[in-house]
């Protein structure tokens, strides 16, 4: 039975490209619904899965022959942070000091970024990834460095070691990028998250795009959050001219690409930069829509950023929701939070084998629930709430919440054991039923695209990663288990949740309980 339940999700979720790769139906009538929906698991797309076997795997790894590289020193134990420290006063940095980093500091942040860091029959890394085919690559553009030169290096997560693609400095280049320039002053490394979408495409078709977004949040969590722990200030950038940060790296935007850019570096009491804006549109706007490509193609190629004729208009605060609905539950206060450091909740995760039947306290819960949309600060980019699925949580009746993060409070929305119909939506996966508690990102799709353009479903996707993370973080600091089911049938889910799947749809879901 379970040999069989193994080959009917590969065949499931191993892809939608026979028909989800052909063009949207009619009605996904913005870039957002039609990438949304391009990207869903279906059972018509089933086929290709099978099909995915007769092909030859990407590499996981890129190989720079002869290229220079520079060791980087063994982890040593720096004084750290609590998880819940990290994350409760998480601010990010206003401005830098003009102060370098160590190379010692530099390879810590990369380790805990996405080095790897276990072992199970694979090199596991420190960020998750479906089927462990890592569609993330880390760069570093170094501007001072005590012992590296200045450059532009690729992370070799195997060697743990820094290869260099270009030599010399490029901050001036990453500053002509961003939208806000004075963003980088004084920043001595800046580091760009990059995803080899081919990776997840191979196995996943259209859907592997979710993945490789979704990873992107992954992955800048744990460098956010190792950065607070070990002192250093940092900041996101949202909005960037992909293709000069794609010219940087030297790839070509297509089968790889920029997708998240992270500064880091000693933080300064306020602002240390100008504070001009430059004036970056989608590239769609101006005309320039491709539209030979295929559909992930065409919308990744659609909504990069390039210079405007005019201001950028700054996207509208969202609506937020109320502090609280009259029927919400109060969540407890965690009476003892966990101690455990970022860094060891980050060395330990792991994607959980198997559950058991045990209940999680609810103490538990509203300790994992705050860690994972807890300050205004540390959203990204607004417009994902979260849903969960509680199936046994001591003093809480089993049946559908959304949390109220303002309020730390959970809505009851539906009644009822809902184990066998999510384990049904998401592909026969038992784990969806075994662990005591699923959390479901769903995001604002048409609110957002309205709000911030089409490029707001890679933000989506980007912040649902990173939320996914802060769940695994802190269950495993709370002494839990957390395992990202992200193969599920979006209609079903959607329909099981209440949502309509345009307006509002889940991207992404993790799942937490007892287990290893």
């Amino acid at each position: 039975m379970k040999l069989r339940r193994r080959a009917f999700l590969r065949i499931l979720a191993g892809a939608v490209a026979f028909l989800a790769g052909r063009p949207a139906p009619a009605r996904a009538k913005t870039r957002v619904l039609e990438i949304h929906r391009a990207t869903r698991n279906t059972l018509a797309g089933a086929l290709d899965g099978l099909l995915s076997k007769l092909r030859r795997p990407p590499a996981r790894f890129k190989a720079y022959a002869g290229a220079e590289r520079a060791k980087l020193p063994a982890l040593r134990a720096d004084p750290a942070l609590p998880l819940a420290e990290a994350v409760r006063h998480y601010a990010p940095a206003r401005g830098f000091r003009e102060a370098p980093l160590s190379l010692a500091e530099l390879g810590r942040l990369l380790y805990f970024t996405n080095g790897v860091t276990g072992r199970r029959g694979l090199h596991l890394r420190a960020a998750p990834s479906a089927g462990a085919l890592y569609s993330g690559e880390v760069y570093v553009v170094a501007e001072r460095v005590s012992g590296l030169p200045s450059g532009v290096y690729y992370y070799d997560v195997m060697g743990h070691a820094l290869v260099r693609v270009q030599a010399g400095s490029f901050t001036s280049q990453v500053a002509d990028a961003l939208e806000r320039p004075g963003e980088i002053a004084n920043v001595p490394v800046v580091i760009l998250l990059a995803n080899v979408f081919h990776r997840y495409t191979w196995r996943y078709a259209n859907r592997g795009y979710r993945y490789a977004l979704i990873d992107s949040g992954h992955i800048g969590e744990n460098l956010r959050l190792s950065a607070t722990s070990a002192g250093f200030g940092h900041a996101a950038p949202l909005r960037f001219h992909d293709d000069r940060l794609n010219a940087i790296l030297q790839v070509d935007g297509r089968a790889e690409a920029v997708c998240a850019v992270h500064l880091v570096g000693a933080p300064a009491d306020g602002a240390t930069g100008s504070a001009v804006k430059r004036s970056l549109v989608e590239r769609h706007s101006k005309g320039e829509t491709p539209l030979r490509e295929e559909v992930i193609e065409r919308y990744h190629q659609a909504t990069k950023l390039v210079d405007g004729d005019t201001a950028t208009p700054a996207p509208t605060d969202p609506v937020l929701p109320p502090t609280a609905s009259p029927s919400s539950l109060a969540l407890p206060e965690t009476s003892a939070l966990p101690t455990t450091v970022v860094e060891e909740s980050i060395q330990k995760r792991r994607s959980a084998r198997h559950f058991e039947p045990d209940p999680i306290a609810l103490e538990n819960l509203s300790f994992v629930l705050e860690m994972a949309q807890g300050p205004r600060a540390l959203e990204r980019a607004p417009g994902v709430e979260l849903y969960l699925a509680a199936h046994r949580v001591k003093d809480l009746a089993p049946g559908l919440y959304r949390y109220e993060a303002k309020a730390h409070r959970l809505a009851p929305l539906r009644e009822g054991d809902l184990t066998r119909a999510l384990v049904s939506a998401c592909l026969g996966q038992e784990k969806a039923g075994a662990a005591a508690v699923a959390f479901l990102m769903v995001a604002k799709l048409t609110r957002e695209a309205a709000r911030a353009g089409d490029r707001s479903y890679r933000d989506l996707l980007i912040e649902s990663g990173a939320i996914g993370q802060r769940i695994y973080l802190s269950a495993e600091s709370a002494g839990l288990a957390a395992r990202n089911l992200a193969a599920f049938m979006d209609d079903e889910l959607n329909e099981l949740m209440g949502l309509d799947g345009q307006n509002e749809a889940v991207v992404h879901l993790t799942v937490v309980g007892h287990g290893d």
